[in-house]
């Protein structure tokens, strides 16, 4: 095996092989190693319309097909797994001690229909051996159960030292380890304490006998949700806490019986006790009498994890030679399942810096500064959206509204997307993905949106002077209803601004359209070029459909799967 390479990645996981994969592809000598081994358990499974399109980005941009078989639910089943779900919505159901749901006290986010999506819950063990086996076959280097115990620069470049015995050279090091980063520890990156506004701890698993929250919850005509919850990533909603509900049998052809759930609570408001996780988190189940129905068949598969505070952060995380991806670089929570746009997100703005870079042999930090910057940037604006979310779980009112702000940010950020594969399918030109190192592009959830940081901002401090002054949580969340309608960023086919319109639409082509005439003619400026389709639709209709309407006809099929999702007993749960 060759010891000199371009880049070495540390880290196999998602991030890793992504940009393994890509730099592989365009010709680098990629070492990949990984202190574990393939298959094996990942978190991280649900993904967002953001990680959608960001996925066909990369495949498009960077001339990688297999990426694209990541982007939704039936290029996935199609073409990686059938052991992966379907998520067709953020599903929340509010929850109070000691009583069942309130039907009401629900609201949803669709994920995009097809041709588009619907997004998937990935069982991360075949995902991730899928990508790894696609950058080996592109010619990148593994090295698995091989742990980096040296690391020393030169002006050269990076030597390692592997345990078990090894060593090799690069131009460039990237370290997408997570937590256990050693460039973190190598450089003394670190933030202690941290000093992210979110303080939060999980546990978590994978359990069989978890039956769809629809048996047992109000029926549709009370909760007036559009899409069965059991059809997307489930969150049961507490003071402080919530549930994670991520099925992969959800669909009538799964092949795998798992379903993810965790728990994951404010530490302030509930630290830890001295008991085993599956003890805490059944006592939290019983609080709650409709979770607690929907769990009563339910036993883990696999041995409980579980965390002190889950949140750690980085000073920097880039320097001369070096670059920490989002999760060696920072953590939040699992809320809202950002971590995987941050980190497609990261390795579109990476990739193209890399090549370059080993064309013409500057590596310093000068060149990778710009994606830095976004990237922490990225992570302090998930931190602010998540810390906020758990503290206007407080009161449904405040949940009811403050989660609507968050809807607007990952839609605006998924539109920018769609507008510039648009450009590119009308010529071919890549060098319109060049755009998302423009300030409208930079980093996810809307955050180079002027209009939308400016309501983010005062609804995020309403929701603070709850969590922080003690302000009433139904006049903070009146105050973001008002700020919702000043905004001119709400479409009015959504309804957002009626707190009793608790499901904006299903994303279907019909309703696509009616937002499409919205922020064409109506949207702020900033978000305006986000629409501006003109002479395009067709070819990206074409392009994301791979034969558009030879994806709606399978897709069609979901009225029957929903029917046998209802009607047949599935004997693997």
């Amino acid at each position: 095996m060759n010891n000199v390479y371009d880049v070495i990645i540390l880290g196999a996981g998602i991030g890793g092989t992504l940009l393994a994969t890509i730099l592989a592809r365009h010709g680098a000598r990629v070492l990949i190693v990984e202190k574990g081994e393939h298959p094996r358990f990942a978190v991280g499974e649900s993904t967002v319309p953001e990680t959608t399109f960001l996925l066909e980005v990369l495949a498009r941009r960077y001339d990688v097909p297999e990426i694209g078989h990541l982007r939704n639910f039936h290029r996935v089943r199609r073409h990686v797994s059938a052991a992966c779900g379907v998520k067709r919505n953020f599903s929340f159901v509010y929850h109070r001690d000691g009583e069942p749901h309130r039907a009401r006290e629900s609201t949803q986010f669709p994920t995009w229909g097809p041709p588009f999506g619907p997004d998937v819950h990935l069982f991360r063990q075949d995902v991730d051996a899928y990508l790894l086996a696609v950058a080996v076959r592109y010619g990148a280097d593994v090295r698995q159960r091989a742990d980096a115990a040296e690391i020393d620069f030169d002006m050269n470049g990076v030597r390692i030292s592997t345990h078990p015995g090894g060593e090799a050279r690069a131009r460039f090091l990237i370290d997408g380890c997570g937590h256990r980063s050693p460039l973190a520890r190598r450089f003394g990156l670190r933030r202690e304490p941290c000093p992210m506004h979110t303080r939060t701890r999980t546990l978590f698993t994978h359990m069989v006998g978890v039956p769809p929250y629809d048996r047992v919850a109000p029926p549709a005509r009370e909760h007036g949700m559009p899409s069965p919850f059991s059809q997307g990533t489930l969150h049961h909603l507490f003071d402080r806490g919530w549930f994670w509900i991520i099925p992969f049998d959800n669909h009538p052809d799964s092949t795998n019986p798992l379903c993810s759930v965790g728990l994951s609570v404010d530490v302030d408001v509930h630290p830890r006790a001295d008991e085993p996780p599956e003890d805490e988190f059944w006592r939290t189940v019983r609080r709650f009498p409709s979770v607690e129905k929907q769990l009563a068949g339910a036993r883990a598969v696999r041995p409980w994890v579980a965390t002190d505070r889950m949140q750690y952060s980085t000073e920097r995380a880039a320097g001369d030679r070096w670059f920490l991806l989002p999760h060696s670089a920072g953590f939040v929570d699992a809320l809202f399942s950002q971590g995987l746009a941050l980190t497609t997100s990261t390795v579109n703005g990476l990739a193209h810096r890399l090549l370059a870079a080993i064309s013409d042999g500057d590596f310093s930090h000068a060149r990778f500064q710009p994606l830095e910057e976004t990237m922490l940037r990225g992570i302090a604006h998930h931190d602010r959206t998540v810390a906020c979310s758990y503290a206007s779980t407080r009161d449904f009112a405040l949940w009811n509204a403050w989660h609507r702000v968050w809807m607007l940010g990952s839609t605006w950020g998924a539109t920018g997307h769609v507008e510039l594969l648009s450009r590119f399918e009308a010529d071919g030109d890549r060098r319109h993905f060049e755009r998302f190192d423009d300030p409208l592009y930079r980093g996810t959830q809307s955050i180079g949106v002027p209009e939308f940081m400016a309501l983010f901002d005062a609804a995020a401090r309403e929701v603070e002077a709850v969590r922080d002054a003690g302000r009433a949580p139904r006049d903070a969340a009146e105050r973001i209803f008002a700020l919702l309608r000043e905004s001119g960023l709400c479409p009015a086919p959504w309804r957002l601004t009626d707190p009793e319109h608790r499901c904006p639409a299903t994303f279907t082509l019909p309703s696509l359209a009616a937002l499409a005439a919205w922020g064409f003619f109506r949207a702020p400026p900033s978000l305006r070029h986000n629409f501006d389709l003109r002479g395009r639709i067709g070819g990206v209709l074409a392009s994301l459909g791979e034969s558009a309407f030879a994806e709606v006809r399978r897709s069609a099929g979901l009225v029957t799967d929903l029917v046998k999702d209802a009607l047949v007993p599935h004997t693997r749960r």
